[in-house]
């Protein structure tokens, strides 16, 4: 960004972030209403709630996410783009259509949508119509706030998995140590090198990324920061209702975690981002809108 311009912040790019973790809440909602709050993970990871099994279950995915890492920055380093492009597509409509349509199995089910359920193949079809969508959307539309809007679908519906699936301890590990990762990656990682290796594309950097980070107006949020924000934000809620607190209280609770995130997002923006022009997203908006978690443990231990 222009020097004119690096202390510039809009409020959509405070705003549109916070669709996935809204999105979040919504979606945690309708799963706490038909009592589908509980998954079980799967391989790699242990579905035991235990501090060993935490700290297993984040380095398989903090490897996950330096492997996928190291790939983007080699191919993109490379000049390789069409394959990189080519598998990007390949690997997010994976995850949007796996995602939808465990949604759409589960609130079929869960809701009993009885003339769907006497259709299965009606459940595969919807699903794949609302992945397509999506993903076009993620992609190739050029409004900033459909492409927001249709990232922060697939990356909420991606938190909240990660909220009914993993471990209290893993979610506890995991919402610690990805701020730690994010800021390693970022200043003396390969996160750091991509932004650089990007910048020799000039403007048209981040539609190399579409789909993997949300562009505005230049200012770039990578889709796991806004999954470990719809993460904490609908862990928030599902934890205050798990502990018997009201829905008013419970939704109080997201919505200050909501405000952290937002806070911490203007400092990282107006204060953190101007000094290289690339800043982690993670930790000063998950320092902040964990207060309410935080809380949580102190009155419940």
């Amino acid at each position: 960004m222009p020097k004119s311009e690096e202390r510039i912040i809009k409020m959509s790019h405070l705003l549109l972030p916070l669709t996935s973790p809204i999105i979040a809440v919504i979606l945690i909602l309708s799963l706490i209403n038909i009592g589908e709050t509980q998954v079980p993970a799967g391989p790699p990871f242990q579905s035991v709630n235990t501090s060993s099994a935490g700290l297993y279950n984040v380095a398989v995915i903090i490897i996950i996410m330096i492997i996928a890492t190291y790939i983007i920055y080699r191919l993109i380093r490379r000049g390789l783009i069409r394959t990189f492009e080519t598998l990007k597509n390949v690997l997010l409509a994976i995850v949007i259509v796996s995602s939808v349509l465990f949604y759409t199995m589960t609130y079929v089910y869960g809701y009993e949508a009885t003339p769907l359920i006497n259709y299965p193949l009606s459940i595969f079809i919807i699903a794949i119509i609302i992945s397509a969508l999506i993903m076009y959307a993620a992609i190739k539309a050029k409004n900033t706030i459909v492409r927001a809007l249709a990232i922060s679908a697939y990356s909420s519906m991606a938190g909240v998995i990660f909220t009914i699936a993993l471990p209290a301890w893993t979610l506890a590990i995991l919402l610690v140590a990805l701020p730690l990762y994010d800021i390693v990656m970022v200043y003396r990682g390969l996160l750091g090198r991509l932004v650089t290796e990007l910048s020799k594309y000039g403007e048209g950097k981040y539609p190399i990324l579409r789909g993997l980070i949300l562009d505005m107006d230049g200012i770039g949020i990578g889709v796991g920061d806004l999954v470990l924000y719809a993460t904490l934000v609908s862990l928030t809620m599902l934890q205050y209702i798990t502990h018997d607190f009201t829905f008013i209280q419970s939704a109080l609770a997201s919505l200050t975690s909501l405000i952290g995130i937002l806070v911490g997002l203007f400092i990282t923006f107006k204060y953190i981002l101007p000094i290289k022009k690339y800043a982690p997203a993670l930790p000063i908006p998950i320092l902040l809108g964990s207060i309410p978690l935080l809380y949580l443990i102190t009155i419940t231990i």
